[in-house]
């Protein structure tokens, strides 16, 4: 069955002068792609993955383009046109995405982006965005454990850090103590969940939590020693901001560190110095 807003893999079943006839497999269906959709040498049988959207004459249009941000997930767009019925966002493919006046929370400028839902309208039977994206979050409940490896996506900036995005459903926050490297918003990221907060909102890490942090940093620790004759101009009292220019982490995940790699009397720590034993 074809599906509007989905990737869909079809078979060439005619190649025309203007274009391909496309047909699904399962249940026959088929659609009319332009010719410069693909390159030459085309044949038929061949498997095309496509996109397909509506036209503005509620046709369904296969394209090899995929959109920058498909249905169902949340990103950041530009704003091509601006009028009183809404906005037309440049999401990657030739026909803009359209998102309803109704749909704003703010007026929109052109060249500047926005955070956007985008979603199958049933009503219109139209691929459509908004930007009121509360109504699409924190939906199901938050199911996570500690140190769960989650896709984030940087939302806004905040006074305590940065919203997050966690996989595609739930309102999350990084705290600025805890960033140790540099993030854009819009950006796609991998992060581990620290908490899960009463009212469903995420605390979340950009770095694994726990034992396995402290592991892969003290294997770090050891290379970066190795590759610097054996001594790191670094320490237990080092300053907070120098140690997360060396080392990406806290001072907390790296005094943890070396105190592990202390223990197994692989190094020694000095006032301002760590050096192999």
């Amino acid at each position: 069955m074809l599906e509007i807003g989905k990737k869909n893999i079809l078979e060439i079943s005619e190649i025309r002068a203007d274009g391909y006839i496309l047909k699904d497999t399962v249940d026959g269906d088929t659609l009319f792609m332009r010719k410069l959709e693909l390159p030459d040498g085309a044949e038929v049988g061949q498997q095309v993955e496509v996109f397909i959207f509506m036209n503005a004459k509620r046709e369904m249009v296969p394209t090899t383009m995929m959109p920058y941000v498909m249905p169902g997930e949340f990103g950041y767009l530009y704003v091509d046109e601006v009028s009183k019925a809404g906005a037309l966002l440049d999401w990657g493919l030739s026909r803009p995405l359209f998102l309803p006046s109704r749909e704003m929370t703010m007026r929109m400028q052109i060249d500047r982006r926005y955070l956007v839902y985008v979603y199958y309208d049933l009503v219109t039977r139209q691929i459509i965005a908004t930007s009121k994206i509360d109504q699409y979050l924190n939906v199901s409940p938050a199911k996570y454990e500690f140190n769960d490896e989650v896709d984030i996506m940087i939302a806004s900036r905040h006074e305590r850090g940065y919203k997050v995005i966690v996989n595609n459903a739930h309102w999350g926050m990084i705290y600025q103590s805890e960033i140790f490297q540099e993030i854009e918003i819009g950006a796609l990221y991998t992060g581990y969940v620290k908490n899960v907060r009463e009212d469903g909102k995420i605390d979340i890490s950009l770095q694994p939590l726990g034992f396995k942090v402290t592991d892969e940093l003290s294997e770090i620790i050891m290379d970066e020693l190795h590759k610097n004759n054996g001594i790191l101009r670094v320490s237990d009292r080092s300053d907070a901001g120098l140690i997360a220019d060396m080392f990406g982490c806290s001072k907390k995940s790296f005094k943890k560190s070396i105190g592990v790699l202390f223990k197994q009397r692989l190094i020694e720590i000095h006032e301002d110095y760590i050096c192999l034993v």
